[in-house]
């Protein structure tokens, strides 16, 4: 009997200790992600990859305007203003729901450009979760996941004329 009342105080004493040190840590660790989201939001530069105007040109694409507001949509996000992030963002889902509709024009319909506009495309709406939700832990993560996204997305689009050109140049040679 004396063994199960001493069990039992023990079981108290932890219960206790651990109540206390849990709320400890959380009002010390809330203060910190304030500070430090304050902090973030003044200094983050998203890096974002230049228009391929001269691409864009050669492939005689200059009129692909869905394109052309994805671009102006993404550098307005770049700005991250908080009160304004979940309406950027929701132009955004637009712009590339617009894009994925439709066939890409030319030689860019590949099933690799495709599947990097769906991937930013899942991005942008897990940042419109986060708004919703609004965990500034999360957000500005999955904003830079967004521009990893595009910017994966340009560099396929770029990658795919210099892998025509290295194939057109292999078959001239064997020839």
């Amino acid at each position: 009997m004396m063994k199960k009342a001493a069990y039992f105080i023990l079981l108290l004493c932890i219960s206790f200790a651990c109540k206390n040190n849990g709320t400890a840590e959380q009002t010390v660790s809330s203060t910190t992600i304030e500070t430090d989201a304050h902090v973030e939001e003044s200094t983050l530069k998203f890096s974002l990859n230049d228009y391929p105007t001269a691409y864009l040109k050669e492939e005689g694409l200059e009129e692909w305007v869905d394109f052309e507001k994805l671009y102006q949509s993404m550098s307005r996000l770049s700005e991250l203003n908080f009160e304004d992030v979940e309406v950027d963002l929701l132009a955004l889902t637009t712009r590339v729901k617009n894009i994925s509709k439709k066939q890409f024009p030319g030689s860019l319909e590949v099933p690799q450009l495709r599947s990097r506009l769906k991937v930013m495309e899942m991005q942008v709406l897990k940042s419109r979760y986060f708004t919703r939700h609004y965990k500034k832990d999360s957000l500005i993560p999955s904003i830079e996941k967004v521009y990893e996204a595009y910017n994966a997305f340009i560099s396929r689009m770029l990658s795919l004329k210099e892998e025509s050109t290295a194939v057109s140049s292999e078959t001239v040679e064997i020839d």
